[in-house]
């Protein structure tokens, strides 16, 4: 089994300390007002429920505004979302009733929007409310890896994974940067070097980065080839009071397969550590699939809950026929 350095051990484990009691109300890593203000820019806004005096439902959104048209979709590198709600005690039934109706308040006070469109948190276990109020369902399956030893992780993995892994262990030292700035450097490179351009925002991705890394609920881990010391590839991971998320990844094109394998299975070690849920963060296409089920992780739903007017919808179908003309639409 390959096994990670010491030095990421210990900072692992400080930085687990760091980390807030759990706030129903912001169940996520990307509901807490320092992630939500640097991912909007500080255009983040909220709808919630009071129930005597106490505040028992919120909903965060972002509005954007094109060719008169009002939209809310997910902010920059915020991949879940949805309701925090205090259900408060009781029998499950009575629970689930309260959560409904707390739900279906918080959708009746968003503002009148052309579009939106959020990924539900996995604390979501249903998409009901909102369906209720005429909104449309989605599911995005993610995979999860349960806190479990490492022995036991390392053995419900694909023996072709497993060997990836070695290979790459035998090249790339991996360790962990305390420099945020590092990961986008790295990335913005390896984009000229394929001759691509990012799509996602980086500047707004670099201050999410260093908020998580300043307040010890992050961190990049690199992969540098023995003998040359050269980066060839590296991941950014953040966690909340329970899970631990993969965000992102950069590898130059001539660093082979193997790194990026070698570089989750060190951040699984990391959330083993802090007894997390190691979470894949979303399943986007085939290739995804075959890598990530190599790890022997479980599916996880996650809900996507969209609703749309026809005008809207109409802008959206001229923009695909008509890209360049109406580039700045979202």
């Amino acid at each position: 089994m390959i096994t990670r350095s010491q030095s990421i051990d210990q900072q692992s484990r400080l930085k687990v300390t760091a980390v807030n009691a759990f706030d129903c109300l912001r169940p996520t890593i990307f509901h807490e007002d320092w992630w939500l203000d640097a991912s909007t820019r500080g255009r983040v806004d909220f709808v919630e429920v009071r129930d005597g005096g106490r505040t028992v439902g919120r909903l965060p959104y972002m509005v954007n505004s094109r060719y008169g048209l009002s939209s809310s979709n997910m902010p920059t590198l915020t991949h879940f979302l949805g309701p925090g709600i205090n259900d408060g005690g009781g029998s499950e039934a009575n629970r689930y009733v309260k959560r409904h109706s707390i739900t279906q308040e918080l959708i009746r006070k968003l503002p009148p929007l052309s579009s939106f469109r959020q990924k539900m948190h996995r604390g979501v276990c249903d998409a009901l409310p909102f369906q209720a109020q005429g909104y449309n369902v989605e599911v995005q399956f993610t995979f999860e890896i349960q806190p479990l030893p490492e022995s036991a992780i390392w053995k419900a993995m694909r023996d072709k994974t497993r060997n990836v892994i070695r290979r790459a262990a035998e090249k790339f030292d991996v360790y962990e940067s305390s420099d945020p700035e590092a990961f986008f450097h790295l990335a913005n490179a390896h984009l000229e070097k394929k001759h691509m351009r990012a799509n996602i925002d980086f500047d707004i991705c670099r201050e999410v980065a260093i908020k998580a890394m300043e307040r010890g609920r992050g961190h990049v881990l690199m992969a540098r080839e023995y003998g040359t010391g050269d980066v060839k590839a590296a991941i950014f991971c953040v966690w909340d009071n329970n899970t631990y998320y993969y965000l992102m990844s950069t590898r130059d094109p001539d660093a082979g397969n193997g790194v990026v394998p070698l570089l989750i299975w060190n951040a699984i070690q990391s959330a083993i550590s802090m007894g997390y849920v190691f979470d894949f963060d979303g399943i986007s296409n085939a290739g995804a699939i075959l890598l990530f089920s190599g790890f022997g992780g479980k599916t996880s739903p996650r809900y996507i809950v969209t609703k749309s007017s026809v005008p809207y919808r109409v802008l959206r179908q001229i923009r695909r026929m008509n890209p360049t003309t109406y580039n700045a639409f979202v």
